[in-house]
């Protein structure tokens, strides 16, 4: 999978305006998966209904949230849209205008231990 060349991002996003649009437009579509089986589908569900305002959140937060994205629980919805841009396009872009990846290292994800997310992440173990 992955962004194709044609596919926009928003230039210079920050992690806060990324994060909002895609927390949006997640709890907005949680009924394309809400009533499917499947461990991957009823986690989707829980971060879904766990995602904190962003005002509450790190960025090591940001960063797994956006890895769940791009390769864990909320994978599901990599190329959907909320009109403007991909769901994707809007975690790579605001992880690359800060520079950072989105894959924690072992430390990162120990950090990530004591957050609200965890037990919800998929991309943190």
């Amino acid at each position: 999978m992955g962004l194709s060349k044609e596919d926009k991002k928003p230039e210079g996003i920050s992690l806060i305006d990324a994060y909002n649009a895609i927390k949006k437009w997640y709890q907005a579509n949680i009924a394309q998966i809400q009533r499917r089986e499947g461990d991957y589908l009823k986690k989707s569900v829980l971060l879904i209904k766990n995602l904190p305002e962003a005002s509450k959140m790190s960025e090591f937060e940001f960063r797994a949230v956006f890895g769940e994205i791009i390769y864990g629980n909320l994978e599901w919805a990599y190329h959907q849209s909320d009109g403007k841009y991909k769901m994707a396009a809007y975690a790579h872009a605001a992880l690359e205008a800060k520079s950072l990846k989105w894959s924690l290292s072992e430390e990162e994800r120990n950090k990530l231990r004591d957050s609200k997310l965890w037990p919800f992440l998929n991309i943190g173990r």
